[in-house]
This record gives C-alpha cells, sequence and structure tokens, in this order.
C-alpha cells in the first residue's frame, strides 16, 4: 500500500508523467495497464488515478 502511495506521488508530482499514465489508461483501458504492469499494487494505483480522471 505504502508503495503505491508512492507511486502516486511520484506520477502526481511529475505532469509530463501523470499526462502520459492518464493517456495509457484512456487509450488502451485500465486492464490491459493491469496486464501489462503485472503486479498486484497496481490495483491500488489504478484506483488513485481514476480518481485523478474523474476530478478533471
Amino acid at each position: 500500500m505504502i508503495v503505491a502511495a508512492k507511486a502516486a506521488d511520484e506520477i502526481k508530482n511529475n505532469p509530463t508523467l501523470k499526462a502520459r499514465v492518464i493517456g495509457a489508461l484512456q487509450s488502451g483501458g485500465t486492464e490491459a495497464f493491469k496486464e501489462a504492469v503485472d503486479n498486484p499494487l497496481v490495483n491500488v494505483l489504478v484506483a488513485i488515478i481514476e480518481g485523478w480522471m474523474q476530478a478533471e
């Protein structure tokens, strides 16, 4: 959980990376992103990023 929060902070603080991650999720879908990363913590990270997407 701490790792996912740290990753979310790093993405949030890097606007270019944030835009690229959001773009990847929008174009490829969340399931494709989860499959590509293949780590259980990705579910938490994806939920955080989806929250950002809804807020924008």
